[in-house]
């Protein structure tokens, strides 16, 4: 349902917007920013407030984030709409209109410990070359892996982790010597 509903904000962001990769980072920062406070959409939100005051107080976020001219128009066409709340299925919205324009992919990469800087870039390489387009990485720790990585793109996966390596050494031993 919420796609249908951020569908013509994404169209009119697009029809308008000079740098829509730049103006989609600033309102990412936004987003940001706007969930690290979660009192502030509740006042926002909050009918009781003036709407040029929620108007002032969304401009204020949104100018000490760095929000460019189009960006702190959708938020306040959102903000008027009464669609704030959908902020994030609008930015995923965006995203995808904006990977689909330029032909690149996000790559979710899960490693165990943060991994340098070199690593990441041989992955990206290696997704690029795969893939055939641009990649983007989206990074993200989980301690669970014990070793290895885990790369996502789209719905491939590709999965380097330990404790994936353990379950095939697992299933290879019990295909050996049955119980």
């Amino acid at each position: 349902m919420s796609a249908r509903i951020a569908r013509p904000y994404v169209d009119a962001f697009f029809a308008v917007a000079v740098d829509p990769a730049g103006e989609l980072a600033a309102l990412e920062a936004f987003r940001h920013a706007y969930a690290l406070a979660p009192e502030l959409g509740k006042v926002l939100s909050n009918p009781g407030l003036e709407r040029e005051k929620r108007e002032a107080l969304l401009a204020a976020v949104a100018a000490r984030v760095g929000v460019p001219e189009i960006a702190g128009r959708l938020l306040k066409i959102l903000l008027h709409n009464g669609r704030l709340h959908i902020l994030d299925d609008v930015l995923a919205a965006l995203r995808a209109r904006l990977d689909r324009d330029t032909h690149e992919v996000e790559a979710r990469i899960v490693t165990a410990q943060p991994a340098d800087a070199a690593v990441l870039e041989a992955l990206r390489a290696l997704v690029a070359d795969r893939t055939k387009q641009s990649v983007r990485l989206v990074s993200a720790v989980d301690p669970s892996l014990l070793g290895g990585f885990v790369i996502s793109v789209g719905s491939a996966r590709l999965d380097a982790s330990l404790e994936r390596r353990l379950e095939k050494a697992r299933a290879a031993l019990h295909a050996i010597a049955p119980a």
